[in-house]
């Protein structure tokens, strides 16, 4: 049995569809998550980490209440970097195969976040997705 993410509500994917359609985006992935939001405590571990996955790019990537529900998963500062490297982590992160805390930190690393505030948020990253 899988648990909500954090608290993340109906009402925030509610808001993550709004803002993709907003954008000019096919609303599809996001109605999706908001149609699995609804199943996750009957996913397996795997399928939840995969909602997970795709939730945490997706809120990278369209912001709005679920960007708010994922910063406030970080330090004041860490958070200063996600908000400011969202995009980029949302694209990286989306075309990797494979997540781990190594991966991202070096990747943010390579964004100029600094090395502990990368290891923190890689971590973080991490830990919600499972």
């Amino acid at each position: 049995m899988s648990e909500a993410p954090g608290n993340i509500t109906t009402a925030d994917l509610d808001d993550l569809v709004e803002r993709m359609r907003e954008a000019g985006q096919d609303t599809t992935e996001g109605e999706e998550l908001r149609a699995a939001f609804a199943q996750l405590d009957e996913m397996s571990r795997a399928q939840a980490a995969g909602f997970k996955r795709r939730l945490v790019v997706a809120a990278l990537r369209y912001g709005g209440k679920a960007l708010a529900w994922l910063v406030r998963h970080f330090s004041e500062q860490a958070a200063e970097y996600v908000l400011r490297h969202a995009l980029q982590l949302a694209d990286f992160l989306e075309r990797a195969e494979s997540w781990a805390v190594e991966k991202i930190a070096q990747f943010l690393q390579g964004c100029g976040v600094p090395g502990n505030l990368a290891l923190e948020i890689a971590r973080v990253i991490m830990a919600i997705v499972g």
